[in-house]
């Protein structure tokens, strides 16, 4: 590249990183609504661009300087939006997994090493999927084809990832222990047992305590425990009972709040996607997308609603020893799937990535490895849009409206873009976040949350007009129920997941 070159596409690299700065720290705001507005300002931009290009001596297109703006907005976002998450209680959708270990490590003071952890993981991330894309140019008729094969399998690999998500649900089902009696004996006794059990399935029970019958079902209290008795012929009073223990998971009501959750965010898809929202036709706003309330509705608000009011603690200012890479690199993985596959949210692909095999170095690893599915799927995402010429995520799909036909010969600026902007967010990321920390500590963020609040809404009014703030009302609703049923809020990407499944298998369901 020619000097002209270097400098023009470091200037629409820095410019796209002030647009996913501003996207990462302003809560309610994804950098897809600006690639949007990027995207629809192209044809104006590009004739003046074409004449500064000639009056320098740029070679490259000024279609490919908007690209780089796009791709380093999404690099830069997929950094900076851990902040508020860190902060504020209000997390961007692809950190929502996240947020319990962020301010689990914040009430003790180590708000650093969350912000070290999510740093590293997103550079890793980044870096990971820059590395694979170096071997695109010399691979990437042979990988087009490859997943020119494998295409057909896409619908079902989607089918998969719902039951998937259902199955890593259920695992979080608390166990329920009762005291099997139907082959075993019960006495009367006057000897009282302070003793506290820990039921282990199949082992010989041998308890003392208060038989009672209640509402049909038999349970034998202690001081410290009770627990349901299976058998019949049994008496109430003090008896001692020797059986056995059976402990099962309840995980039916999880894997039934994990369907219905992903269903009703599916319908509020289908109604954002379809124009199915009642008061659009009054006004429609000045995007008319009502993608953004959708979004702010499910995973900013109720968050934001449900935020502590208290001060924060005191955070010491330096980090600890970084965690390893190891989960840094497996989330870089499973962000690659995610940038191929349409629908599935990085939130999805980070749940997906703690079913794999995992150390348990702490709350830090787990953070890494989040960031870096993130990062990994704007990175990678690149990949899929160069060999398919599809986008899979909303700066993508930008990028594809400013330049139709990116090719091979486009990825060195590219890449360069990458490295500049993962380098500099990796920095900013630290010296910023740390900056916010010290500043927020001991201050009560009550006003900055409301503050929050009002211009998530005032900003959905704007954006998608009256239809937006009713879907805004009905998506905040559901987004509040996952908190209070106890379930993961990764089932509410239904939103996007489930309308694709609709469009691929509508045919076979008439």
């Amino acid at each position: 590249m020619l000097g002209a070159d270097l400098l023009l596409l470091l200037y629409f690299t820095l410019f796209g990183m002030g647009l996913g700065a501003l996207s990462g720290l302003a809560p309610g705001i994804h950098v897809n609504t600006l690639a949007a507005l990027l995207m629809i300002g192209a044809p104006a931009l590009i004739a003046p661009l074409e004449g500064l290009c000639l009056s320098v001596g740029c070679a490259l297109s000024p279609a490919l300087l908007l690209a780089c703006a796009i791709l380093s907005a999404a690099v830069c976002h997929s950094f900076l939006d851990y902040i508020p998450s860190l902060i504020m209680g209000v997390p961007d959708e692809s950190e929502c997994l996240s947020v319990l270990p962020s301010h689990r490590l914040l009430l003790e003071g180590k708000g650093m090493n969350a912000l070290q952890a999510a740093a590293q993981g997103s550079l890793v991330g980044a870096m990971a999927g820059l590395i694979a894309l170096l071997l695109l140019p010399f691979v990437h008729a042979e990988a087009g084809e490859a997943l020119e094969r494998i295409s057909p399998l896409v619908p079902w690999i989607l089918l998969l990832i719902p039951f998937l998500l259902f199955w890593a649900e259920s695992g979080k089902a608390n166990p329920k222990a009762q005291l099997d009696m139907r082959a075993g004996r019960a006495m009367p006794t006057n000897v009282i047992s302070l003793k506290r059990h820990v039921p282990v399935h199949g082992d010989s029970a041998r308890v003392i305590g208060t038989v009672r019958k209640r509402r049909g079902r038999w349970t034998v209290w202690t001081p410290a425990q009770s627990f349901v008795i299976r058998g019949r012929g049994l008496k109430e009073g003090h008896q001692l009972l020797l059986g056995q223990w059976t402990v099962r998971r309840d995980r039916l009501p999880l894997i039934g709040w994990s369907v219905l959750l992903f269903l009703c965010s599916g319908a509020l898809g289908i109604m954002a996607m379809d124009g199915l929202v009642p008061g659009q036709d009054i006004w429609t706003g000045m995007e008319g997308n009502m993608l953004m309330p959708l979004f702010t509705g499910l995973f900013g608000l109720p968050l934001l609603i449900g935020s502590s009011r208290g001060r924060m603690p005191e955070q010491s200012g330096e980090a600890g020893a970084p965690p390893s890479v190891t989960g840094a690199l497996k989330g870089s993985f499973m962000g690659g799937l995610v940038g191929w596959l349409p629908g599935v949210t990085a939130t999805a692909g980070a749940v997906l990535t703690t079913m794999l095999p995992r150390s348990r170095a702490g709350p830090e690893e787990f953070i890494c490895t989040v960031s870096a599915v993130g990062t990994g799927a704007a990175v990678l995402g690149l990949g899929t849009l160069v060999l398919l010429g599809k986008g899979r995520s909303g700066t993508l799909l930008a990028m594809q409206g400013v330049v139709p036909s990116l090719s091979v010969e486009d990825l060195p600026a590219l890449f360069l873009c990458i490295l500049i902007s993962s380098l500099v967010s990796y920095s900013l990321t630290m010296r910023l976040g740390r900056r916010l920390l010290l500043q927020a500590q001991g201050r009560d963020l009550t006003a900055l949350n409301k503050g929050a609040l009002v211009g998530m809404v005032v900003l959905s009014f704007l954006l998608a007009g009256p239809g937006g703030l009713l879907l805004l009302l009905l998506s905040t609703l559901l987004g509040m129920v996952p908190g209070r049923v106890g379930v993961s809020r990764v089932h509410l990407t239904g939103c996007l997941l489930f309308p694709i499944l609709l469009h691929y298998f509508a045919p076979f369901l008439r």
